[in-house]
């Protein structure tokens, strides 16, 4: 179940609160037509404020509008909760709402505008109230707790990802995390002086993300008839229109960490920390968090000496994705390029993907939902079979 609180408390909670808002309203009515214009230019000006050289296209590109200050903002918004029913809200609208939120996250950068709008006080009291609406909502509890406990691998096809479908090997999640591990401690190693003396905003960066390694077995929870959260929320994604999708048989006794929120991943980062303070993660999180400390990823490798995954929940991620995650002694993290609910296998034997089940998912740009080939969806927590 989510609260209000949990969508209010981190970036990504109150970016899904607007993109929900955009779902629901009908894009042709007037407070949506005015809701993207204002939110278009107070981006824009937030964008110019902060050195940034934004493009424009189209009426208006020559001569800029003025910047309608945040009460405006809130104005506005306010007055397209005012026409909405939050009855109407269903399950697609949610899980495109998630992809739309996952999306702009940027862990390499500033905050998008939209997401620095959303946390300036005279807009706070209309997403606190949007929140309040979702948190209501049964189509939202549908997606964050969905009825199906199964799992599911999806793996992305596409100019950009691997071939479908993944095979599955022995030895395989303790090799990529055996690699990982001594790449990671090369990195640290390989810090220099200079790089200390760096100003923490030099243009600067690298690996960013805090995930176990590619190469991993992840899976998520499916809502019905959509398909796999997988399909639908991705940080940083190529833009894929086909994916395999197959069900994993998981072990019920596995020993699964699951992060259901910072003082959760506060508690991972403590137990088997590595400091990565002096690597390009000090640019980019600083970037993205506004802070200059001490930082540490977690050692997912020393994770997989007590437990077989680690799960990042949906309402975790709400909560705690892109924030400055205080650990200990000054340190701080940040949950960084998770897909939502995933859960990621970290020892061997590896569960297994049922190669037989799988089936070819692309994205329709007509209905914006993922189908089968054969338009089929799925029905009941079953996915339909490869003809």
């Amino acid at each position: 179940m989510i609260t209000a609180e949990d969508l209010l408390a981190g970036p990504r909670g109150r970016r899904f609160c607007t993109e929900l808002l955009h779902q629901v309203l009908d894009e042709e009515s007037g407070p949506a037509e005015r809701l993207r214009e204002v939110f278009l230019w107070a981006g824009y000006h937030v964008d110019r404020e902060r050195g940034e050289t934004p493009t424009l296209f189209g009426p208006g590109a020559v001569d800029p509008e003025p910047d309608p200050g945040d009460d405006e903002v809130a104005r506005t918004l306010s007055a397209a909760v005012d026409v909405i029913d939050p009855v109407t809200v269903r399950a697609d609208h949610v899980v495109r709402a998630f992809g739309d939120t996952a999306a702009v996250a940027r862990y390499w950068q500033e905050p998008d505008s939209e997401d620095v709008l959303l946390a300036r006080p005279s807009v706070a009291p209309v997403v606190a109230r949007l929140a309040g609406l979702w948190a209501a909502s049964t189509a939202v509890d549908t997606v964050v707790c969905p009825a199906s406990p199964g799992q599911w691998s999806t793996t992305f096809d596409g100019p950009h990802g691997p071939e479908p479908l993944r095979e599955t090997r022995p030895g395989d999640a303790t090799r990529v995390l055996g690699d990982w591990r001594r790449a990671l401690q090369t990195e640290v190693d390989s810090v220099r002086p200079r790089d200390r003396r760096r100003r923490v905003d030099a243009d600067r960066g690298g690996e960013w993300w805090s995930t176990p390694p590619s190469g991993l077995l992840v899976t998520t929870p499916a809502v019905a008839p959509l398909g796999p959260l997988g399909l639908w929320a991705v940080e940083d994604d190529m833009g894929w229109e086909r994916a395999v999708v197959a069900p994993v048989s998981t072990p019920v006794d596995a020993r699964v960490l699951v992060i259901d929120g910072a003082d959760d991943w506060s508690a991972v980062c403590r137990r088997w920390p590595v400091d990565v303070s002096w690597t390009t993660r000090r640019h980019d999180w600083y970037r993205t968090t506004g802070r200059d400390g001490a930082w540490v990823t977690p050692d997912w490798s020393g994770v997989a000496t007590e437990y077989d995954a680690v799960r990042l929940t949906v309402r975790g991620w709400l909560r705690a994705a892109g924030t400055a995650v205080p650990v200990s002694d000054g340190s701080a993290s940040v949950i960084a390029g998770w897909t939502p609910g995933s859960t990621v296998w970290l020892r061997d034997p590896v569960p297994a993907v049922d190669q037989e089940s799988g089936a070819v998912w692309t994205f329709d740009n007509e209905t914006l939902l993922w189908t089968t080939g054969d338009g089929e969806l799925l029905t009941d927590g079953v996915f339909p079979t490869r003809s």
